[in-house]
């Protein structure tokens, strides 16, 4: 009888563990947070050049990826991982990317499936869009006015009851920079109750990035403005922002522009004084970090050009200039 407990003891153990690890497992698949991550990491992962295409070849071929992982299963893990990463760079080399009549009938053919499918009442509803497909939107999109037709569908996506994410709001204000049309980007973040699309730091600064050379200064006073709008730390508590307003209220060189940037002058050596000088050789070549340090590098440089005072007053410029690696360093006597 003793022996008989025993075993039953032993299989309902057994049978609880397995239970527990079964619903363990599905709770961490399930889980919210990693659900979030995972998207995040989807749509982050679009903001490569060529992804597009990737994302096209996987809708065409969807054994592919299955084939390539029972593949790598096969070998051990270090020659797996050097495998891929030869295998990626190697296709990254050699993949043609779309011709022009390639990327404009799939733009189209984007732009019509997700047209139906917006609005309080959409006139489809099955399949739905995916978040996805506004990232190979503009992705595939090459002039300004195939933005302007992303921007007149913006606000279904608000009415239909969805939500444009951060990471999309900074693919969208890059690719009004390269395409040249950073004022349709500014149209949209001035009216956030029609278009929904938040602004982050790093999307702000890229907007101020996109106006602050070449655009009137109305233009980017109105950029710096959004700051406030959306809740963002102050131009003047930014040192990027801070330094490319500066710089372009310099070259304005108007009483009132002027006015601006003498303001923010001190604030600007405090702002200096509190970051560490890092030169550009120190970050990695594709580092976030990298494209702050050269807007700083440059916007400091035509403020340096253009601050009409010289002597005492900019050493602290000069002296993190060059412990930036921005300008010779000069010799002392």
């Amino acid at each position: 009888m003793a022996s008989l407990a025993a075993r039953r003891a032993a299989s309902t153990l057994r049978f609880s563990r397995t239970a527990n690890v079964g619903c363990s497992r599905r709770d961490i698949h399930l889980t919210p947070v990693v659900q979030k991550k995972k998207a995040k990491a989807e749509i982050e992962d679009l903001f490569s050049d060529t992804v597009e295409e990737d994302l096209i070849k996987a809708e065409l071929t969807p054994t592919a990826k299955s084939s390539g992982v029972t593949k790598a299963s096969s070998t051990p893990l270090a020659s797996t991982s050097k495998s891929i990463r030869t295998s990626a760079s190697a296709k990254a080399t050699k993949r043609p990317g779309l011709s022009a009549n390639s990327r404009v009938a799939r733009f189209d053919h984007i732009c019509e499936f997700i047209t139906p499918r917006l609005g309080r009442k959409p006139v489809v509803k099955m399949p739905m869009v995916r978040k996805g497909a506004w990232a190979q939107l503009v992705q595939l999109a090459t002039t300004e006015e195939q933005m302007a037709k992303i921007v007149e569908m913006l606000p279904g996506w608000k009415e239909s009851g969805n939500q444009f994410d951060a990471a999309f709001s900074e693919l969208f204000v890059r690719r009004c920079e390269e395409l040249s049309c950073p004022l349709l980007a500014l149209k949209v973040y001035g009216d956030y109750g029609k278009y929904n699309l938040p602004l982050t730091l790093p999307a702000a600064r890229h907007l101020v990035h996109s106006l602050h050379v070449k655009h009137p200064i109305d233009t980017v006073m109105t950029a710096a403005a959004l700051y406030d709008v959306y809740q963002l730390p102050a131009v003047s508590q930014d040192l990027i922002s801070c330094s490319m307003l500066m710089s372009a209220c310099f070259r304005h060189n108007s009483k009132d522009s002027l006015k601006v940037a003498n303001a923010l002058v001190p604030q600007l050596e405090r702002l200096l004084m509190n970051k560490k000088p890092r030169k550009a050789e120190d970050a990695p070549a594709i580092s976030p970090r990298l494209r702050k340090a050269v807007w700083i590098k440059w916007a400091l440089k035509k403020f340096d050009k253009a601050f009409p005072q010289r002597g005492e007053r900019v050493n602290w410029l000069n002296v993190w200039r060059e412990r930036s690696g921005h300008v010779p360093a000069t010799s002392k006597p």
